[in-house]
């Protein structure tokens, strides 16, 4: 195969070899392909799946290996567009181009240099194309919409190697479909997407904020109320994601608090907005800790950034279309004090998570793209972390009060998931990722992946 392609081919032996498989989910680190393509052009890529294709090798594409049910990751071959990372910014038009192997450093530095911005995420390693594929969340979704509403253009390739341009203008039902498709459908499903063109907007100063609160768990209850409350009726302008640590009920015993962390920014904001803003969970309990400051918009995401080290975790996630009312924040916050824990160290965590969402993403209808979750208030999170050597006895117990603590809370939720927070024990998947969308996203997989040559544990399967 090494001579069929322009880019590498990595096999096992190779010096490089652990570094291009290594996931950001630690949890399938054990997972190791006879090899990696890595793809130089896109005619690299119709090479490595026409390869496969011939002789029946099992493959997994791959931009930047933080799939969270580790579906970028096969025991046959690694198709790696991570070499198929150029951008490129267009003034005359405010279009950004980026190969689909750019990660979030690379694309932030031309956008920086240009000062302008699309929506993103806070992470540096995370790539671009599965980012964009499943809809694309970020602090500036509320008012600017989700990453892949801004996708103006996309180039794949198909199971029979055929190369498609994928936009809006096309008059070809097939293209029209897999432009929508790629808007939200998650990758890895109709083809390898190699590049992507999206629209930006110029980059607003913002006041980003850090807020820490730490207070024993029933007044903790009482701040998480509070600040929900307050959050929800914030402009679109506002983007948030905060968070309430777990602990166990040796750590409760001991009279250990529970912490709340609270990130976010304001388009245009000021120090004064935000602290009006937060001023009903101020009455309820000061913060332990308090940065809010007012930045150019690229010096703010350095304040909000996010490292993203490797490590294993699982997360299971849905949608909330409104706060959670009392009952809900009980029943959270009585498993938040049971949490089995997972050891000690920064690695051994679990914690109750929300991004705000509203604003933007509400006002695209359901069937625009195939993001079909346009009617919510915030995606709720329930994360799992673990240190590397962990006994099975401990992750079990700590699976099933995770697996307890989810159904618990799905009366409460929309009992939708979030397609880029791919959890890999849900079982009514299909529904819960695609909604409304997922009968036409199956027929655009029939026509275009008859025999279900992309396929992983939970890829769209063709009707």
């Amino acid at each position: 195969m090494s001579r069929r392609l322009l880019g590498p081919v990595l096999r096992p032996s190779d010096f490089d070899f652990a570094k291009f498989n290594l996931p950001n989910n630690l949890r399938y680190a054990d997972i190791l392909p006879t090899g990696i393509a890595l793809c130089a052009s896109t005619a690299d890529v119709v090479e490595a799946i026409q390869w496969c294709r011939e002789y029946s090798v099992p493959f997994a594409a791959r931009s930047g290996g933080h799939s969270y049910a580790g579906f970028s990751m096969s025991r046959g071959l690694t198709i790696d567009v991570s070499m198929m990372n150029a951008p490129y910014f267009d003034p005359s038009t405010g279009i950004v181009r980026i190969g689909a192997g750019a990660r979030n450093q690379i694309l932030y530095a031309q956008l920086r240099a240009a000062n302008i911005a699309i929506t993103h995420g806070r992470c540096p390693t995370v790539g671009v194309a599965g980012f964009v594929l499943g809809g694309g969340i970020g602090f500036n979704m509320r008012a600017n919409g989700l990453a892949c509403d801004q996708v103006v253009e996309s180039e794949i390739v198909l199971a029979d190697g055929q190369v498609l341009t994928l936009d809006a203008r096309s008059n070809d039902h097939t293209v029209a479909d897999l432009y929508w498709a790629c808007r939200g459908g998650g990758g890895g499903n109709f083809g390898i997407n190699t590049a992507f063109a999206l629209q930006t907007f110029a980059a607003p100063p913002v006041c980003a904020f850090q807020c820490n609160w730490s207070a024993e768990p029933d007044e903790m209850e009482r701040v998480f109320g509070a600040l929900m409350e307050a959050l929800d009726e914030g402009p679109d302008t506002l983007g948030t994601r905060f968070s309430v640590g777990a602990i166990t009920p040796e750590q409760l015993r001991r009279r250990e608090p529970m912490t709340l962390e609270l990130i976010g920014q304001i388009h245009h904001g000021t120090r004064q907005e935000v602290l009006d803003l937060l001023k009903p969970v101020y009455a309820v309990e000061q913060p332990a800790t308090e940065k809010i400051e007012e930045l150019p918009y690229w010096a703010g995401q350095d304040f909000l950034e996010e490292p993203g080290t490797p490590a294993p975790f699982q997360e299971r996630s849905t949608f909330l279309v409104k706060p959670l009312d009392p009952e809900g924040r009980k029943i959270a916050f009585d498993f938040l004090r049971r949490w089995p824990g997972t050891g000690t160290g920064p690695d051994a965590t679990a914690d109750f998570r929300f991004f705000q969402t509203g604003g933007r993403v509400n006002k695209v209808p359901a069937d625009a793209t195939a993001f079909v979750h346009r009617n919510t208030r915030f995606i709720e999170d329930i994360g799992l972390n673990w240190p590397v050597g962990t006994p099975a006895a401990v992750l079990e117990a700590n699976f099933a009060w995770q697996d307890a603590f989810y159904e618990a809370m799905r009366p409460h939720t929309n009992g939708q998931a979030y397609q880029n927070f791919m959890d890999p024990v849900l079982e009514d998947w299909q529904q819960a990722y695609y909604g409304s969308n997922l009968p036409r996203l199956k027929e655009i997989k029939h026509r275009v992946d008859p025999d279900n040559l992309f396929r992983f544990a939970q890829s769209i399967p063709p009707a």
